[in-house]
């Protein structure tokens, strides 16, 4: 037996490696129970008493329904004139349009509520057996996989931001995308294009600040096992091993970023490109905002105790932090808190491990915000990280590295011989101990500061007795791990299994304000108005300022019934657009069944809110609006060829534009690639068509290409004649479709490429 295949080797000082084979049948039966106890923790969503809270409702599933009829239909969802007067949505990667995952399902699923359901369990359900298969591969006890697995599921990442579907795709691959890195990592072999495939496929639908952070983490994960978890040979030359090992490493990362870059690169490139001059999110955001917007408060870290500390800390009456709710917890199976603490003791010589835990706690800091510089030094040493905001979505990161090492601890005990076994469990009851008096401290002081009304007396009283049920709980199983024989303590991990069950329903229960509200108050009205159709030819150019199905429809309902509206729910904001909606006569413009118009003069003005008064009192003067043109190369920087540019354009003073006349058009085709129409015009001008102007619309003017310029701030405008004209404006992304081909094609080459070499491992075998 060498020396790193005694049971008390240092455990990082070497790849993950040479596991044991493991029972399949056991692992098998953790993953079922891990799914069992998902779904019965969200027994009422199956049964359609609940549904998601907030933007889960008034985003994700509207979207999911309206990918899921655009798949039914044989298309792509790529622009939507359904939303603010037009969308590119599909480029959105929050909506997740261009994902096989996403829109496979949705195909498959169907546009319903219950379908987005499943969808969002899905997720949800692949990010425990994600945290299982690494917990398999670091050689845990599978007791300690099935706590980890449930713990992390139903931890403050999942319980709190339920609503943000998009953080929860990124954070359910997170795990995956590590464990297949790390396998790469252990074997030295190029194989991580696995791991880059996984990553790629969560960019597609996962929120894209959550994947810089995420690449970031990875990074500091790799860099640290290259680092301090690399051990040579005794056989060879300490140069020779780790010059290789690190030539190879990089090699493996270069791999892993090649294949993640092509998976991802419709819905990023299209996101890069699209919103040049569509909405200020292609812009970065000031350096205040970015540290301090939803940062996570100091007072919060509170939260530790109990998962109703989120909901205790926010109540209206007497707020304790002004971190939003559903991004203020920290709640983490206790469990797994104290394991990852005896990871740290048990082991003190460990340089990976305490690498980890700074990497945990350098999330942490970096969640606080303004309270701690950090987020600053990253805000201008790396540009990706001037992009978003919500500073608190850091403490993700944080919450699974407490897993990584709660896993690690649990491989230590599985390995102790029985004295050192006997000591490590008297350490972990220490900790219990501990924790358990600090968490119900915690909970005590936040009830008292928030100074609740009686009416949240009984919730209060299930918290304590969460905390006293489960920190006590941990307590007194360590404790009697410490004193019985190792014979004995074979019991202990099962006991803890169903300790961690029970901490998920009761977490289920008291975060319900974060996560679900009733479904039959929303949903069966907006469901009944559902249209499948994504043509809108039949209904015409009609627009609506806003729509809803019944009281309490989601906000963007008008996905649904696909009802085109001015005003929703909009994550691609814009300022000029939101500002000129607010004008009574610009927004009356855009609404109606007659929202197309002509000019005769224009003027040529810059994009600003100085142009949008001055348009904005001019057309006040005239009571009707004025056409006001901006050149689209302002924003795409990008020169226009001179066969499709227009003729020599005859600017005027904006202050004496004469007014704009509503122009009937004849409707041939509308739907989120085209609108095509015949209209007689009575002379040589301008037509101004209220839909949203982005920088891939491409125009045709009796068959001849017209460029199409930037009207009133946000719309489309183009050069017209005298008389008759046939229009058609049509949507053609740049890089589409090749960019998705080539994404989908690398996905399912790294499938089946990894399908052939494991049944290549399994025949050795």
């Amino acid at each position: 037996m060498g020396p790193d295949d005694s049971p008390d080797a240092d455990f990082s000082s070497r790849p993950f490696s040479s596991r044991p084979k493991l029972a399949a049948a056991g692992w098998a039966r953790s993953a079922l129970l891990v799914i069992a106890v998902l779904l019965a923790c969200n027994v009422t969503l199956l049964v359609g008493l609940h549904t998601g809270r907030w933007d889960a409702s008034d985003f994700f599933c509207p979207y999911f329904m309206l990918v899921a009829d655009h798949a039914r239909h044989g298309e792509l969802l790529l622009w939507t004139p359904l939303v603010e007067g037009g969308c590119p949505a599909g480029f959105d990667p929050e909506v997740g349009a261009l994902s096989p995952l996403t829109v496979g399902l949705a195909a498959v699923l169907g546009p319903s509520e219950r379908a987005f359901c499943v969808y969002w369990l899905t997720i949800w359900g692949l990010a425990g057996l994600g945290v299982l298969l690494l917990a398999r591969h670091y050689r845990a006890p599978t007791w300690l996989a099935c706590v980890a697995s449930i713990g992390y599921m139903f931890s403050a990442v999942f319980t709190n931001q339920t609503e943000y579907t998009a953080y929860l795709v990124v954070m359910s691959a997170l795990p995956w995308t590590l464990w297949r890195l790390e396998v790469a990592l252990e074997r030295q072999r190029l194989r991580p294009a696995e791991a880059g495939a996984i990553w790629g496929l969560a960019a597609l639908s996962g929120y894209p600040a959550m994947i810089i952070i995420g690449e970031c983490y990875l990074g500091l994960v790799v860099l640290g096992r290259l680092w301090v978890g690399t051990s040579p040979a005794a056989t060879q030359p300490l140069e020779r091993v780790v010059s290789g090992r690190m030539l190879r490493t990089f090699l493996i990362i270069a791999v892993f970023g090649v294949v993640s870059l092509v998976v991802l690169s419709p819905a990023y490139f299209g996101f890069l490109h699209e919103l040049r001059g569509y909405s200020d999110r292609s812009d970065a955001v000031p350096r205040s905002e970015a540290v301090s917007a939803d940062a996570l408060a100091p007072k919060a870290l509170s939260t530790f105790a109990s998962p109703y500390l989120a909901v205790a800390g926010t109540q209206r009456d007497n707020r304790l932090w002004y971190t939003d709710i559903a991004m203020c917890s920290i709640y983490l199976s206790p469990i797994l808190v104290i394991m990852a603490l005896a990871a740290l003791w048990m082991r003190p010589r460990d340089a990976f491990r305490w690498w980890l835990a700074g990497v945990g706690l350098l999330c942490l800091a970096a969640a606080v915000g303004g309270t701690f510089p950090l987020r600053g030094w990253l805000y201008d040493a790396l540009p990706p990280m001037r992009y978003f905001r919500h500073s608190a979505m850091f403490r993700c990161y944080y919450v699974l590295t407490v897993v990584v090492l709660a896993i690690l601890a649990g491989r230590d005990l599985k390995d102790a011989v029985t004295e050192r076994a006997t000591r490590c469990w008297k350490q972990i009851t220490v900790l219990s101990i501990g924790a358990a008096v600090a968490a119900l401290a915690a909970l005590i002081v936040v009830c008292v500061a928030a100074n609740l009304s009686r009416g949240n007396l009984p919730t209060e009283l299930l918290a304590a007795v969460q905390v006293l049920l489960v920190w006590g709980g941990t307590a007194v199983l360590a404790f009697l791990a410490w004193k019985n024989t190792r014979t004995q303590r074979s019991s202990i991990g099962r006991h803890l299994v169903r300790l961690c069950i029970l901490d998920a329903v009761l977490t289920v229960v008291l975060s319900q304000p974060t996560m679900f509200t009733d479904r039959r108050k929303i949903w069966p009205d907006v469901e009944a108005a559902h249209v499948s159709s994504v043509d809108l030819t039949s209904q015409g150019v009609a627009r609506v300022s806003s729509w809803a199905a019944g009281p309490r429809s989601p906000l963007n309902a008008c996905l649904v019934g696909k009802v085109p509206v001015l005003h929703s729910f909009n994550v691609l904001r814009n300022e000029l657009y939101t500002e000129s909606m607010k004008q009574p006569l610009l927004a009356a413009s855009a609404l109606g069944s007659e929202r197309i118009w002509f000019a005769s003069k224009v003027s040529l003005e810059p994009l600003d809110k100085t142009t949008l008064r001055r348009l904005s009192a001019r057309s006040e003067t005239l009571g009707c609006p004025c056409l006001v043109l901006s050149d689209p190369a302002e924003v795409t920087r990008k020169s226009v060829p001179p066969e499709i540019d227009s003729a020599a354009l005859q600017s005027t003073s904006l202050e004496s534009l004469p007014p704009a006349s509503r122009c009937p058009v004849q409707l041939r085709r509308y739907d989120g690639r085209c609108l095509e129409f015949n209209v007689t015009c009575p002379e040589d001008g301008w037509l101004l068509v209220t839909d949203r102007w982005a920088p891939s619309w491409q125009a045709w003017v009796n068959d001849l290409p017209r460029r199409v310029w930037i009207g009133n701030l946000v719309f489309r405008a183009v050069p017209v004649e005298r008389g008759e004209n046939r229009v058609r404006f049509q949507y053609r992304p740049l890089g589409y479709p090749w960019l998705v081909v080539g994404s989908w094609l690398m996905l399912a080459l790294v499938s089946v490429s990894s399908v052939i070499a494991s049944g290549k491992r399994s025949s050795k075998k």
